[in-house]
């Protein structure tokens, strides 16, 4: 239970207990390329360390874990009050149009001085521990000590975070011949041989498509994604090139010519991760405008179906033929509706809106890393208004940052979309 003090929130023990969001954890979708660098981010974030060998990934793998901020940079974004956080270009971070205003914000209206004491309390049931700001998501926890030195000294201290119920889903190897944008139906269950019958006979066919997104059933890939990080890697390509590829012009020049930038990707040579990130927006796009296709239909059948109801049982003793009439006006409707589909909102308040897209560069560290790889997801980043962070498995730089800006990210979103 909590209590006031001096315009605080005192936390109990049961605040601490566990993470504030464990009845719905975030769920995150990694896509990607064939060693882009998936699995490794999954391991690192959820285990803490990677694997040296490398397997493919051969199917769909969730991986539920509690995330604990690291102190520093991962903190401060997360944390709304704090007022250190600072992008630097070394880091290789673009900040989404969502976030970066906040932030922005929040640095410009501190007073000169304040970020200079920072502490890292640690949480106990022994002393007095304070919640400074809560989200649906997870809380800031700061001593009462330090609210003492804040008004004294007019100085913000970093908080503590909160433990967050994260869900990362791992996917295949991105193959545009193998994957559906969407289906409306995903039921990966045994048919007992009474309702299969004659079909039972025969074998089990495998399945060879993989999903993107998924109205109903028992796929991972549903309408409750959080949010996707893009994954591709820094390195243009673990093999020799080939002595007959050609070279192509440089990107800026193409831009500078008058042509897109989406465009002059698709004009970079080599077999990289990063040319199927175009594929990858595109089929995701398609999925999520046929999903919200298929929501809002569901939504008006099922008024329809009430009204149809209605209807019926009022002319129940009327002539059969304008009964007819009226229900082939109807299916002329659901027909209708099926085929438009519903364009995609840009605006992150609109609950239709898709998840937030995070652009994630790997092998940012290795002596193999294109630096024009790095730039080129920068750009495209900025083209499509989300966020870009370049990472290094190995070494760990980045890795802990990119999960809590999308956190903070879809925290400030539902906050958006709650106030609309």
């Amino acid at each position: 239970m909590s209590h006031r003090w001096k315009g605080y929130t005192l936390a109990s023990e049961a605040d601490l207990a566990g993470p504030v969001n464990d009845a719905k954890p975030l769920r995150i979708a990694l896509l990607g390329g064939p060693r882009s660098g998936k699995s490794s981010i999954a391991g690192r974030l959820s285990l803490g360390s990677i694997s040296e060998t490398y397997y493919p990934t051969g199917s769909t793998n969730p991986i539920l874990f509690s995330y604990t901020p690291e102190p520093g940079a991962s903190g401060s974004i997360l944390d709304p009050s704090d007022n250190v956080f600072e992008v630097q270009p070394s880091n290789k971070v673009v900040l989404s149009p969502v976030i970066e205003p906040i932030i922005r914000k929040r640095l410009k209206r501190n007073l000169p001085g304040i970020g200079q004491y920072n502490i890292q309390p640690t949480i106990s049931s022994s002393s007095n521990l304070i919640i400074r700001n809560k989200t649906s998501v997870y809380s800031c926890i700061v001593p009462s000590e330090a609210i003492h030195a804040t008004q004294e000294n007019m100085r913000v201290p970093s908080a503590s975070i909160t433990p967050i119920l994260v869900e990362l889903i791992d996917t295949p190897p991105f193959n545009p011949d193998q994957v559906v944008p969407f289906l409306e139906e995903s039921l990966y269950v045994q048919l007992d041989p009474h309702i299969l019958r004659n079909l039972a006979n025969e074998p089990r066919r495998p399945v060879s498509t993989n999903p993107l997104l998924v109205a109903s059933g028992a796929g991972e890939m549903n309408g409750h994604i959080d949010g996707y990080f893009f994954v591709y890697s820094a390195i243009p390509s673990y093999e020799p090139p080939s002595y007959d590829e050609s070279k192509s012009t440089n990107t800026d020049n193409n831009i500078n010519s008058g042509k897109s930038y989406e465009n002059c990707i698709q004009q970079q040579p080599g077999d990289t991760t990063f040319n199927l990130l175009l594929t990858i927006k595109g089929a995701l796009d398609e999925a999520w405008k046929e999903y919200n296709t298929f929501r809002k239909s569901w939504e008006h059948g099922k008024e329809g179906d009430v009204f149809s109801f209605k209807g019926a049982f009022k002319n129940m003793w009327k002539d059969n033929r304008k009964i007819e009439s009226e229900i082939k006006k109807f299916e002329q409707r659901q027909r209708s509706n099926q085929l438009h589909l519903v364009d995609n909102p840009i605006d992150p308040a609109d609950p239709y809106c898709p998840p937030p897209i995070w652009l994630i560069c790997t092998h940012a560290d290795s002596e193999l890393a294109s630096p024009q790889l790095i730039e080129d997801g920068m750009k495209l980043a900025k083209s499509w208004r989300s966020g870009f962070v370049a990472v290094d498995s190995v070494s760990g730089n980045n890795v802990d940052e990119s999960l809590a800006c999308i956190i903070r990210e879809i925290v400030e979103r539902r906050k958006m979309q709650k106030r609309k």
